[in-house]
């Protein structure tokens, strides 16, 4: 009698035993017949419930099949021989399957679907049925669904695979019959597999991608070797592995990927096994491992997909400089173009040099604007070929600072990439994903309210009426007058922020001009940036800029400016919340202005760019966004944090010059608590990416908070003091770090030399002074210790030991010793001791000056240090 039989393919696993019981319900008449190979997993549960699934061994299995029902493979070559050898002529063949959606012979039907695993297709067939499993066909299905989407955590997970495990423990699937089969803890005798296989893991370049190959010889079947392979990926965080493992006379293959580029399931076929693009196997008879491994060399490269080259990412034809052409010529070139950086050739087309704006612009400076471009041109560059791959290109941009890179042909240029290109296209589906986020976002018409009561309030009535007044000029004048950026933000927030910035639709100089004459007020110009400063009779100060659209050409570079309207003014600030605007023309005063979603962001507490590049035009506003994120307790967007997380991987930083960094590291260091920026910084790997050496530990951020509280209590004792609060903390940051780390850090940063000195004269000096002063035994050895060291040293001096005696009597100099001046003067040692000038004056007064600090005379009492003076002179002459 011709039969109906289910069966799937060898190296069974949980999925295919989760699917075949799903198809014996949907064909209860079926035999099924399982493959005598299977995982240990699926032992394991077989033996454990034997009464769940009646079935027959393949090698047992009798009778021929007219209608064969096939589960989780794309091959029937994967299927046990004795079922493949008992098909009937004319049987008919229904596949279940979500690997390639192709099988390899006739089917009379063939369901296909895009997901984790081929169990939950089946699971969602029962219910679009209206069959519903027991208990604990739920949970071996559940197993199934679990075990080959890792736990819903592989990358080949779908919606389908949640709807499905959801329908199942709907079912009374029970998470903790699943949690048993899956794999547990290593034990030992498998932690020793584990050492095995990465003792001999070799790790290769294929297509420019790197991809692990173990392998491993057992005389003794061992179990289930894929767990261990998953766990080794886990490990070493590559790509791509696959495994190597000979058992008795059979040698395995195991692979698993987590590189679209690698595709093991391509591996496995061709050595007649099966699987998906991330997780596959095959079993191979009657070969070793080492032939295998031969074999395997000649397969890789037909499986792994080429990472990109240089040619599909360069920009073509690239804009090129004539070796003829004026320096003046050059710059006019690439300013018209949008460019930075061009190749330099001669008349046949060949490169000779390259050429950026920097360059151009000091031979500009030195005078040289008419000498030939060969001249000036960098004749050492780094440059590619077209097929060199994307890693050389981003080594030479980011490790070898150099701009922009040429692909060269035949010594001609054909291409160039720059650092834009590099990210774009290594991040192109988030970024086109961002991308249409802010596209979105930014259509919609400006949100407008206005707040004029609110500027009323927050004024002080003076600066109130100097707004009014410039409104009602800006309106004489037929111009739109607008305050922008840092002050409207807080103004909204609730802060405290006087610093005001007026951006006019027009020229800001000529506006500027026109309101110092008018109010008798300086003015200071910069046409070049279309800005200017007026400081009026009253000490206000106000920065006038005209809308203007800025290109950054390459990061630290002066942007290239033109007048441009409102809107395109404000889509050139770096974040959402500094791009509202408050109208001030007297017809429409106190108007607010949103065009891009500013207000909403502050409501929901958020930073957000304004579009996909920001982080790569200028890298320094994600020290920016993390330092307002914090003083203002606001998230980064989602969007934003992915940005900035590529920004940093990228180490965009190295290509900005660091007195950019410097500048914007000391605004955090300026902020009311830094420690709390930087442990920001450090969560998204931001200091380690400046500092490689960097040790950011419970020490450092217990003495960051010490110092704080000491620069608070400074402040408060001394208000008038100018002194550079961001210098402590440099010292802080620095303070134990190998002094020529420091020197480098610093150099990098281009601190000014005084405050380089500064910093490492703290690094140098600071704990052998707090030594010398723990063993001071009287004040005026502290005193003395200290005079000659700047009150920024002193503040980190007083910071750093925990205990508050020493702090106290550091502090103390400040409050108290710092200023003594004894009453005594030089006059009265002329005058009543009829002494004369000399060197001795210095040392009476010093000697007076130090017993006052050691509290052996009062400091308000003439009397008192003038016979102190008098017991001096006496003393003096009992010596001589």
């Amino acid at each position: 009698m011709e039969k109906t039989v289910i069966t799937t393919h060898r190296n069974m696993d949980l999925d295919a035993l989760g699917a075949v019981l799903a198809t014996s319900k949907l064909h209860p008449e079926a035999e099924i017949v399982l493959p005598d190979t299977k995982g240990s997993d699926v032992i394991k549960l077989l033996s454990e419930n034997k009464d769940v699934i009646n079935y027959t061994e393949a090698n047992s299995f009798e009778g021929r099949i007219k209608k064969l029902i096939i589960v989780d493979t794309d091959s029937i070559d994967r299927i046990p021989e004795n079922v493949k050898e008992n098909l009937s002529e004319n049987a008919e063949i229904i596949v279940y399957d979500h690997h390639s959606g192709t099988f390899d012979i006739k089917t009379k039907e063939f369901h296909f679907k895009n997901a984790g695993a081929v169990t939950s297709m089946l699971t969602l067939v029962l219910k679009g049925k209206r069959i519903i499993p027991s208990p604990i066909e739920s949970s071996i299905m559940l197993t199934g669904i679990y075990s080959d989407t890792g736990s819903f955590k592989f990358p080949g997970t779908t919606p389908l695979d949640f709807i499905a495990a959801a329908y199942l423990l709907s079912c009374g699937a029970n998470l903790e019959f699943v949690k048993r089969y899956l794999p547990q803890e290593l034990t030992e005798e498998e932690l020793s597999y584990l050492k095995t296989l990465t003792d001999n893991l070799n790790v290769t370049e294929i297509n420019g991608n790197r991809i692990g190959i173990t392998y491993a010889r057992f005389d003794n079947y061992i179990g289930d070797i894929a767990h261990l392979i998953s766990k080794l990926i886990e490990i070493t965080g590559l790509p791509a592995i696959i495994g190597v493992v000979e058992i008795e006379k059979t040698t395995f293959i195991i692979g698993r990927s987590r590189s679209p580029k690698i595709d093991v399931s391509k591996v496995a076929t061709a050595f007649g096994g099966g699987g998906h693009k991330e997780a596959a196997s095959a079993a191979i008879k009657g070969k070793t491992a080492f032939e295998v491994l031969e074999k395997l060399k000649e397969i890789l490269p037909k499986a792994v997909e080429p990472l990109k080259k240089a040619s599909d990412i360069m920009t073509t034809p690239p804009i090129t400089v004539s070796k003829e052409l004026t320096v003046s010529e050059a710059r006019l070139t690439l300013m018209k173009n949008g460019i930075n950086a061009a190749p330099v050739i001669d008349k046949t087309g060949k490169i000779l040099g390259i050429i950026n704006r920097s360059l151009l612009d000091k031979a500009v400076y030195m005078g040289l604007e008419k000498e030939k471009v060969e001249n000036v041109m960098e004749r050492e560059f780094y440059s590619v070929s077209p097929d060199d791959s994307i890693n050389l290109v981003e080594e030479i941009i980011i490790d070898k600072h150099q701009s922009f890179v040429p692909v060269i042909k035949d010594e001609k240029p054909i291409g160039v990439i720059t650092r834009t290109d590099i990210l774009v296209n290594l991040h192109r589906d988030e970024i086109n994903e961002i991308e249409k986020f802010y596209e979105n976002r930014f259509k919609v018409s400006p949100k407008t309210k206005n707040i004029a009561q609110k500027l009323k309030e927050a004024l002080p009535k003076e600066l109130f009426s100097l707004i009014k007044k410039i409104g009602e000029t800006a309106e004489n004048l037929g111009i739109n007058a607008y305050i922008i950026g840092g002050f409207v933000r807080d103004l909204i927030i609730g802060r405290k922020n006087f610093d005001l910035d007026v951006v006019v639709e027009g020229d800001a100089t000529e506006f500027a001009k026109k309101i110092a004459k008018l109010f008798n007020a300086k003015v200071h110009t910069f046409d070049r940036f279309k800005t200017a400063t007026v400081v009026f009779p009253d000490g206000n100060r106000i920065d006038f800029a005209s809308a203007r659209t800025e290109v950054y050409r390459s990061p630290g570079a002066l942007p290239e400016v033109d007048m441009a309207p409102l809107k395109k003014d404000l889509m050139r600030r770096d974040f959402t919340i500094n791009t509202l605007a408050v109208k001030i023309n007297s017809k429409d005063f106190g108007k607010l202005i949103d065009f891009f979603g500013g207000l909403k962001d502050i409501k929901d507490r958020k930073i957000r760019v304004l579009h996909s590049l920001s982080f790569v035009e200028d890298p320094t506003r994600i020290l920016r966004a993390l330092r307002f994120a914090t003083r203002y307790r606001f998230e980064l967007g989602s969007h934003t944090e992915k940005l900035l997380k590529m920004a940093v991987q990228r180490k965009l930083f190295k290509t900005v010059e660091g007195q950019r960094i410097y500048h914007e590291l000391k605004q955090i260091m300026l902020e009311d608590n830094p420690l709390r920026v930087l442990n920001k910084l450090e969560q998204y790997k931001v200091l380690s990416s400046l500092f490689d050496n960097l040790n950011w530990n419970r020490w450092e951020k217990d003495l960051f908070e010490r110092l704080r509280k000491v620069v608070i209590w400074h402040k408060l004792n001394f208000p008038e003091s100018s002194i550079n609060y961001h210098l402590p903390f440099f010292g802080a940051l620095f303070l134990k770090e190998d002094y020529e780390d420091v020197n480098r850090y610093l150099s990098f940063l281009s601190v000014p030399e005084k405050e380089k000195k500064e910093i490492l004269d703290m690094c140098r000096l600071i704990i052998p002074t707090i030594k010398r002063i723990e063993k001071a035994k009287k004040n005026s050895e502290i005193y003395s210790l200290l005079k000659s060291k700047s009150e920024e040293f002193i503040l980190l001096l007083a910071a750093y030991p925990e205990s508050e005696e020493t702090r106290e009597k550091i502090l103390k100099y400040l409050k108290e010793w710092k200023d003594v001046k004894p009453l005594v003067s030089g006059k009265d040692l002329i005058n009543r001791f009829k002494l004369k000038p000399g060197p001795i004056f210095k040392e009476i007064l010093n000697k007076l000056k130090y017993a006052i600090i050691d509290e052996k005379i009062p400091e308000d009492n003439k009397e008192k240090q003038l016979s102190y003076v008098e017991k001096l002179l006496d003393e003096n002459r009992k010596m001589d």
